[in-house]
């Protein structure tokens, strides 16, 4: 990039006055910015989604559903619904992936879908409008959900991704794991940043 400013220096120095020179330096400045920055940009967010599907690899190594729960050799489903639009990015990272000896599948599930029976659901934003109704119609079931959301912890999910200083974090909410009977491992309540006991809104 430096040597492309350069170039653009040299071009148009010798041919113009001092004010247009410093006019037109700037300009093509902020052109050459915008153009090298966006491809930059455009490769954060799903770079961030396949962050958060490693760490939803790793929660379901930490995380002991009920026996009655799949268990034996039956794989582990996370479910994201398909108008998740990260859903790429989460499906090449989990997908096929063993974790406490068994195989994680991703299951993607329609609007009109009920996800009981997953082992893991994944709401993103692009849910926030139906999240509170599918937190309440898992209540008490073992499902682990995982979210993204401000509301998504006192709406009653369990683990909810956040931002800070352009690194994934996470917070868990051991009441809402306690109601969907799933034990979190003390390793992985160590690495949350925040561990809550919030009561899910009625």
């Amino acid at each position: 990039m430096k040597d492309d400013i350069r170039q653009v220096l040299r071009d148009i120095g010798p041919r113009i006055g001092p004010v247009v020179a410093i006019f037109r330096i700037l300009s093509a400045c902020l052109l050459l910015f915008t153009v090298f920055s966006k491809p930059a940009r455009a490769q954060q967010v799903p770079d961030e989604y396949k962050v958060k599907a490693a760490f939803v690899f790793h929660f379901a190594q930490l995380i002991q559903w009920p026996v009655t729960s799949g268990g034996g050799a039956e794989p582990i489903d996370v479910c994201v619904f398909s108008d998740e639009p990260w859903l790429p990015e989460l499906q090449s990272v989990l997908d096929g992936k063993s974790a406490a000896n068994r195989t994680i599948r991703v299951r993607v599930l329609t609007e009109s879908q009920n996800p009981e029976g997953c082992e893991v659901l994944f709401l993103g934003r692009s849910q926030a409008r139906r999240q509170l109704e599918l937190l309440r119609a898992l209540h008490g079931t073992p499902t682990l959900t995982v979210g993204e959301t401000d509301s998504f912890l006192s709406e009653g999910g369990i683990i909810r991704f956040r931002l800070s200083e352009d690194r994934v974090r996470f917070d868990i909410n051991l009441a809402g794991a306690e109601l969907c009977h799933l034990k979190i491992s003390s390793r992985l309540l160590l690495l949350a940043t925040n561990v809550t006991r919030t009561s899910p809104e009625r």
